[in-house]
C-alpha cells in the first residue's frame, strides 16, 4: 500500500508557512512547545487507536489530506490509527503553535 496515493496535494505555500511558524513556536518555546506538541501526537495516536479497537470505522470520517476510504480495512489496528494520527499533522501542529504560548505561561509561573 502506497500512502502518497492517498494524500490530497495541498499548496506549498500554505504548507511553508504552517511549518516555518511552528519552527518559531519550537524556537521561541523550546522544551516546552516539543512536550506539548509530543503529548498532542500521543493524545491523538492514543484516541485513534482507542476508536478503531473500539469499532468505529475510520475509514468514512473526514481527515484533512487523507483519503481514509481509500486504506485497506485489514491493515493493523495500530497502522490505521498511524496514518490517522499524521494525516492530521497540520491539525496538530495549528493546535500547537496556539496553546503552547498559554503552556508556557503557567510553568513559567510555577517556576517562580
Amino acid at each position: 500500500m502506497r500512502l502518497a496515493r492517498h494524500v490530497r496535494c495541498i499548496s506549498t505555500d500554505t504548507l511553508r508557512k504552517h511549518t516555518a511558524k511552528l519552527k518559531d513556536v519550537m524556537k521561541q518555546y523550546g522544551k516546552v512547545a516539543v512536550v506539548v506538541h509530543s503529548t498532542v501526537f500521543v493524545s491523538t495516536l492514543g484516541v485513534a487507536f482507542t476508536c478503531i479497537e473500539s469499532g468505529i470505522d475510520i475509514r468514512h470520517v473526514k481527515i484533512p489530506f487523507v483519503d481514509m476510504s481509500k486504506i485497506d480495512p485489514n491493515a493493523g489496528t495500530f497502522l490505521l490509527a498511524y496514518l490517522a494520527t499524521v494525516a492530521t499533522g497540520p491539525l496538530r501542529g495549528g493546535l500547537t503553535i496556539a496553546i503552547t504560548p498559554w503552556i508556557a505561561r503557567i510553568v513559567r509561573k510555577r517556576a517562580t
